[in-house]
């Protein structure tokens, strides 16, 4: 379904047309059917949110309205910039996504603090093919914090991909101190270039706001 703001671009479909916007400006395209290919990564991440969302069901009615008051001060940017309030439920997954796709246990309360700060400096390299150096500050993180790296597809240095144009390529380690590894999810040959960006996740799943950093391989 498309969102429609009368101030801000348009977004989605309807019937068979998609409308969207890029730094050019709003445009309308003739609708494609994604493709389903069934990799690995998308069923890991469908499971999560399966194992979730029966999760939610088992909590209890103080613990969901816990998460619904959480929800309402806790407001989301969408993709058209408007600030939304996601229901109990979506809070609940949104966070705990993060939390076990990083390896951790989800939380049955939510958060009590607030979420990370954005980090002071950061910069990457390409170390290899599918691994990624960060350098940041304030290093080390704080106990129980991840470093989450986000990047577009590796590609010439005439294209300056966006963050909607990214993929979730990995975590650091707990507590990491700079620099710290982070396994690619893809690979980047000599020369091309991607946009990173790069955040602290807290272990309650909340995130800072990502900085961007533009990378090139060597």
């Amino acid at each position: 379904m498309a969102k429609v703001n009368l101030v801000n671009p348009t977004s989605g479909s309807v019937g068979g047309i998609t409308y969207s916007h890029n730094k050019g400006g709003a445009y309308i395209r003739k609708r494609s059917i994604p493709t389903n290919p069934q990799t690995t990564r998308q069923q890991t991440v469908r499971t999560i949110l399966a194992t979730l969302s029966s999760a939610w069901a088992s909590l209890t009615s103080t613990q969901q309205g816990d998460w619904t008051t959480w929800a309402e001060s806790h407001t989301i940017v969408d993709s058209l910039g408007l600030s939304i309030i996601m229901s109990g439920q979506q809070a609940f997954v949104q966070l705990n996504a993060r939390v076990v796709d990083a390896g951790g246990t989800a939380i049955n309360t939510p958060p009590v603090v607030n979420a990370p700060a954005q980090l002071t400096t950061v910069a990457a390299t390409w170390t290899a093919p599918s691994a990624i150096s960060v350098t940041f500050t304030a290093t080390p993180l704080n106990a129980g914090e991840k470093l989450y790296v986000w990047a577009s597809l590796p590609s010439s240095a005439g294209r300056n991909p966006n963050k909607r144009q990214t993929r979730l390529q990995g975590y650091s380690a707990a507590a990491a101190a700079s620099p710290t590894a982070v396994t690619s999810r893809q690979s980047a040959l000599a020369t091309q270039v991607s946009n990173l960006y790069i955040g602290r996740m807290g272990s309650d799943g909340q995130i800072s706001v990502p900085q961007k950093v533009r990378v090139t391989a060597a």
